[in-house]
This record gives C-alpha cells, structure tokens and sequence, in this order.
C-alpha cells in the first residue's frame, strides 16, 4: 500500500474511514505535523493531543480535498493543520482571559482574603501548636481513641479504621469525634 500515489490514497480514505491508507498517507505527512509542533505551543497539549489534533483532521481534510483544483494536498493538509493550531491557541488564551475577568482586587475584600488565604508563617506557628496538643493529647484519650486518633493522623480513613480495630463504624466514628473534641479543648486552653 506505501507504494501507492497520494491521489489513490485519497481515493481509498473517500472509500473508507477505516481504510489502512489512512494511516499510511498519514505517515507520509506526519512531518508537516511535527514542524507545526515545533513551531507552536500550546499549553497542556502533550504529543499525543497533537497527533490526535492532526489526525482529527487530516480526516477531514482528505474527505474534503478536491484533486481539480490543482492544489497539492500536502499544502492544503498545512493550511488546515495550522488553522486548527491557531484555534486551539485562541481557545487557550480565551480561557486565560476568563480567569482575568473574574480576578478580584486584594484591596476590596482584604477581610475576606486575610480570612481565607493561608499565611505560610502562621501555618507553622499553628502547626507547633497542634503537634503540641497531640502531644499532650494521647494520655487523655482511651485506648479506643487512641487508635482511632493515631490511624485517623495517618490518613486512614475510618471504615478501615473500624475493619482494623474490629470495631463498629459508629463505635470508630464516636472515638473519633471524642478525640477531635478532646483535641479542641486542648487548642482552647
């Protein structure tokens, strides 16, 4: 089949989508995709999204490619290729522009800013404190607790935290709302 002209190629692909020309003729053009893909970037597009881009549509271009007109498919296979990469361009920076538009000013709203955005300083200070409290947390808590506290700070959730202390998922959520509360109280004092 590689011994074939482009112009038979197109014939088959017209015949057929699923025609292996398509791939084959495909092959052919493939570095027209990889000087557009050198020349142009867009964010988030991997090798993989610009094969699937170019091959999206090298499909429509050869269903749509009239041989009358006289004009190589390999120009009208470029064309198209960077029209859709200047789309894909456009769509991104658009999607930027949307980010711009629901910005909002830091001097307007510093309350509520202050209030939600963590201040990476007082982070730590506060995490002394909490692994302090922890500290002083685990000759206060029961055995039951203690253990549903120790899995529940190693990210263990607590339906594996009941199936491993052969508890009941109500007994190992109580323990845990027990040592939350006794933790509060320490943070309090």
């Amino acid at each position: 089949m590689t011994e074939l002209t482009d112009q038979q190629l197109l014939a088959l692909i017209r015949q057929s989508l699923d025609s292996p020309a398509l791939l084959v003729l495909f092959d052919r053009y493939r570095p027209v995709l990889y000087k557009l893909q050198h020349r142009y970037f867009i964010p988030g597009y991997d090798r993989d999204d610009w094969e699937q881009e170019a091959l999206l549509v090298f499909c429509r271009v050869a269903q749509r490619f009239e041989v009358a007109r006289q004009k190589s498919f390999g120009a009208f296979y470029r064309q198209a290729l960077r029209f859709r990469v200047y789309d894909l361009i456009r769509r991104v920076q658009t999607k930027k522009r949307v980010d711009d538009r629901q910005a909002i000013s830091l001097e307007a709203n510093r309350t509520f800013i202050s209030e939600t955005i963590r201040d990476g300083r007082w982070c730590l200070g506060q995490r002394l404190e909490v692994q302090e409290a922890v500290i002083q947390l685990a000759p206060l808590l029961s055995p039951v607790e203690h253990a549903v506290f120790g899995a529940l700070l190693r990210g263990r959730t607590l339906v594996t935290i009941s199936q491993d202390q052969q508890l009941s998922f109500a007994q190992a959520t109580r323990a845990a709302n027990r040592s939350r509360q006794k933790l509060r109280q320490l943070m309090a004092e």
